[in-house]
Protein backbone atom coordinates (compact mmCIF):
# COMPACT_ATOMS: atom_id res chain seq x y z
CA UNK A 1 0.00 0.00 0.00
CA UNK A 2 1.38 3.25 -1.09
CA UNK A 3 0.28 6.00 1.85
CA UNK A 4 -0.17 9.21 -0.26
CA UNK A 5 -0.66 12.92 0.97
CA UNK A 6 -4.33 13.24 2.24
CA UNK A 7 -5.43 16.36 2.02
CA UNK A 8 -8.62 18.31 3.18
CA UNK A 9 -10.76 20.12 0.31
CA UNK A 10 -13.07 22.92 0.64
CA UNK A 11 -15.84 20.87 0.67
CA UNK A 12 -14.35 19.05 3.64
CA UNK A 13 -13.71 15.92 2.35
CA UNK A 14 -10.40 14.19 2.60
CA UNK A 15 -8.43 13.52 -0.71
CA UNK A 16 -5.71 11.71 -1.97
CA UNK A 17 -3.40 13.27 -4.12
CA UNK A 18 -1.24 10.33 -4.87
CA UNK A 19 -4.15 8.24 -5.45
CA UNK A 20 -3.64 5.59 -2.90
CA UNK A 21 -6.37 4.55 -0.82
CA UNK A 22 -7.97 7.26 1.50
CA UNK A 23 -9.56 4.81 3.57
CA UNK A 24 -7.02 2.64 4.38
CA UNK A 25 -5.02 5.61 5.41
CA UNK A 26 -7.44 7.40 7.45
CA UNK A 27 -7.84 3.70 9.60
CA UNK A 28 -4.09 3.38 9.89
CA UNK A 29 -4.28 6.34 11.71
CA UNK A 30 -7.57 6.09 13.47
CA UNK A 31 -6.47 2.71 14.77
CA UNK A 32 -3.05 2.98 15.56
CA UNK A 33 -4.07 6.06 17.79
CA UNK A 34 -6.91 4.53 19.09
CA UNK A 35 -4.40 1.63 19.96
CA UNK A 36 -2.70 4.43 21.90
CA UNK A 37 -5.33 5.58 24.15
CA UNK A 38 -6.32 1.80 24.93
CA UNK A 39 -2.78 0.80 25.74
CA UNK A 40 -2.72 4.53 28.18
CA UNK A 41 -6.16 3.49 29.64
CA UNK A 42 -4.78 0.12 30.33
CA UNK A 43 -1.70 1.36 32.27
CA UNK A 44 -3.69 3.84 33.98
CA UNK A 45 -5.99 1.70 35.33
CA UNK A 46 -3.24 -1.01 36.36
CA UNK A 47 -1.29 1.64 38.05
CA UNK A 48 -4.87 2.77 39.95
CA UNK A 49 -5.03 -1.07 41.62
CA UNK A 50 -1.31 -1.43 42.07
CA UNK A 51 -1.18 2.19 44.08
CA UNK A 52 -4.36 1.14 45.87
CA UNK A 53 -4.40 -2.62 46.87
CA UNK A 54 -1.60 -2.35 49.56
CA UNK A 55 -3.22 0.32 51.41
CA UNK A 56 -6.81 -1.46 51.04
CA UNK A 57 -5.48 -4.59 52.06
CA UNK A 58 -3.45 -2.89 55.27
CA UNK A 59 -6.57 -0.84 56.03
CA UNK A 60 -8.75 -4.06 55.38
CA UNK A 61 -6.97 -5.96 57.91
CA UNK A 62 -6.53 -3.29 60.43
CA UNK A 63 -10.43 -3.01 60.46
CA UNK A 64 -11.00 -6.98 60.85
CA UNK A 65 -8.42 -7.14 63.42
CA UNK A 66 -9.68 -4.11 65.40
CA UNK A 67 -13.21 -5.89 64.71
CA UNK A 68 -11.97 -8.91 66.36
CA UNK A 69 -10.38 -7.39 69.64
CA UNK A 70 -13.76 -4.99 69.91
CA UNK A 71 -15.32 -7.94 69.98
CA UNK A 72 -13.54 -9.74 73.08
CA UNK A 73 -13.59 -6.59 74.73
CA UNK A 74 -17.69 -7.01 74.53
CA UNK A 75 -17.57 -10.88 75.52
CA UNK A 76 -16.06 -9.71 78.81
CA UNK A 77 -17.33 -6.88 79.58
CA UNK A 78 -20.20 -8.49 79.06
CA UNK A 79 -19.31 -10.81 82.13
CA UNK A 80 -18.74 -8.15 84.77
CA UNK A 81 -21.66 -7.17 86.90
CA UNK A 82 -20.36 -3.46 86.88
CA UNK A 83 -20.29 -2.80 83.80
CA UNK A 84 -22.87 0.10 82.90
CA UNK A 85 -24.92 -0.13 80.48
CA UNK A 86 -24.40 2.38 78.33
CA UNK A 87 -20.52 1.79 78.19
CA UNK A 88 -22.18 -1.99 76.79
CA UNK A 89 -24.28 0.07 74.22
CA UNK A 90 -21.50 2.24 73.02
CA UNK A 91 -19.20 -0.45 72.95
CA UNK A 92 -21.85 -2.97 70.75
CA UNK A 93 -22.36 1.01 68.24
CA UNK A 94 -18.34 0.38 67.69
CA UNK A 95 -18.16 -3.37 66.43
CA UNK A 96 -21.02 -2.91 64.30
CA UNK A 97 -19.54 0.45 63.10
CA UNK A 98 -15.99 -1.18 62.68
CA UNK A 99 -17.83 -4.10 61.11
CA UNK A 100 -19.31 -1.96 58.68
CA UNK A 101 -16.04 -0.67 57.62
CA UNK A 102 -14.49 -4.44 56.57
CA UNK A 103 -17.65 -4.82 54.55
CA UNK A 104 -16.57 -1.67 52.83
CA UNK A 105 -13.51 -2.81 52.50
CA UNK A 106 -14.62 -6.10 51.28
CA UNK A 107 -15.99 -4.08 48.15
CA UNK A 108 -12.82 -3.31 46.71
CA UNK A 109 -12.19 -6.76 46.15
CA UNK A 110 -15.34 -6.42 43.65
CA UNK A 111 -14.04 -3.07 42.24
CA UNK A 112 -10.54 -4.64 41.99
CA UNK A 113 -12.04 -7.38 40.06
CA UNK A 114 -14.32 -5.27 37.43
CA UNK A 115 -11.15 -3.11 36.88
CA UNK A 116 -9.32 -6.23 35.93
CA UNK A 117 -11.85 -7.14 33.49
CA UNK A 118 -11.95 -3.60 31.37
CA UNK A 119 -8.09 -4.16 31.31
CA UNK A 120 -8.20 -7.93 30.13
CA UNK A 121 -11.43 -6.35 27.50
CA UNK A 122 -8.56 -3.51 26.38
CA UNK A 123 -5.76 -5.75 25.93
CA UNK A 124 -8.24 -8.47 24.03
CA UNK A 125 -9.34 -4.99 21.90
CA UNK A 126 -6.07 -3.73 21.23
CA UNK A 127 -4.92 -7.38 19.57
CA UNK A 128 -7.75 -7.56 17.16
CA UNK A 129 -7.20 -3.88 16.31
CA UNK A 130 -3.64 -4.43 15.29
CA UNK A 131 -4.59 -7.03 12.88
CA UNK A 132 -6.59 -5.60 9.68
CA UNK A 133 -7.59 -9.48 8.87
CA UNK A 134 -8.90 -9.85 12.27
CA UNK A 135 -10.47 -5.74 12.63
CA UNK A 136 -12.90 -6.34 9.56
CA UNK A 137 -13.47 -10.00 10.94
CA UNK A 138 -17.17 -10.22 12.19
CA UNK A 139 -15.83 -13.61 13.58
CA UNK A 140 -12.66 -12.10 15.57
CA UNK A 141 -15.06 -9.67 16.98
CA UNK A 142 -17.68 -12.09 18.55
CA UNK A 143 -14.78 -14.08 19.88
CA UNK A 144 -13.72 -11.09 21.68
CA UNK A 145 -17.01 -10.24 23.04
CA UNK A 146 -17.46 -13.72 23.84
CA UNK A 147 -14.25 -14.17 25.47
CA UNK A 148 -14.90 -10.93 27.85
CA UNK A 149 -18.46 -12.56 28.46
CA UNK A 150 -16.90 -15.69 29.66
CA UNK A 151 -14.64 -13.72 32.09
CA UNK A 152 -17.71 -12.06 34.24
CA UNK A 153 -18.23 -14.15 37.27
CA UNK A 154 -20.83 -11.85 38.27
CA UNK A 155 -24.29 -11.92 37.04
CA UNK A 156 -24.64 -8.23 37.36
CA UNK A 157 -21.81 -7.87 35.12
CA UNK A 158 -23.39 -10.48 32.52
CA UNK A 159 -26.59 -8.85 32.66
CA UNK A 160 -24.97 -5.06 31.88
CA UNK A 161 -22.79 -6.51 29.20
CA UNK A 162 -26.08 -8.30 27.14
CA UNK A 163 -27.93 -5.17 27.55
CA UNK A 164 -25.08 -3.06 26.10
CA UNK A 165 -24.31 -5.41 23.46
CA UNK A 166 -28.28 -5.04 22.88
CA UNK A 167 -27.74 -1.41 22.11
CA UNK A 168 -29.02 -0.09 25.25
CA UNK A 169 -27.92 3.17 26.42
CA UNK A 170 -25.11 2.85 28.93
CA UNK A 171 -27.36 6.03 31.20
CA UNK A 172 -30.71 3.23 31.22
CA UNK A 173 -28.07 -0.05 31.93
CA UNK A 174 -25.90 2.23 34.87
CA UNK A 175 -29.59 3.01 35.92
CA UNK A 176 -30.89 -0.12 36.03
CA UNK A 177 -27.67 -1.47 37.78
CA UNK A 178 -28.32 0.87 40.80
CA UNK A 179 -32.21 0.44 41.47
CA UNK A 180 -31.14 -3.07 41.63
CA UNK A 181 -28.37 -2.99 43.48
CA UNK A 182 -28.83 0.05 46.08
CA UNK A 183 -30.41 -2.96 48.30
CA UNK A 184 -26.98 -4.83 48.51
CA UNK A 185 -26.43 -6.30 51.96
CA UNK A 186 -23.43 -8.01 53.79
CA UNK A 187 -24.59 -11.59 52.87
CA UNK A 188 -24.39 -10.54 49.05
CA UNK A 189 -20.63 -9.47 49.80
CA UNK A 190 -18.23 -11.93 46.92
CA UNK A 191 -15.21 -11.99 48.13
CA UNK A 192 -12.21 -12.98 45.17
Amino acid sequence: MEIGVVTKSSEGTFENTNGSDVDDTVDWCHVRESIKVIILAMAQIELSLTDGEHNVTSLGALFTDMAEHLGEVNDFLSTQSNTPVLVMAHSTILVDKVNEGVVAFQFYDRISQRLQHVIMGLALMEEVLNSKERRISPEAWQKLQDRIQDSYSLDCERKMFELLLKGTPVSEVLEQYKEEHQKTTEDDIELF
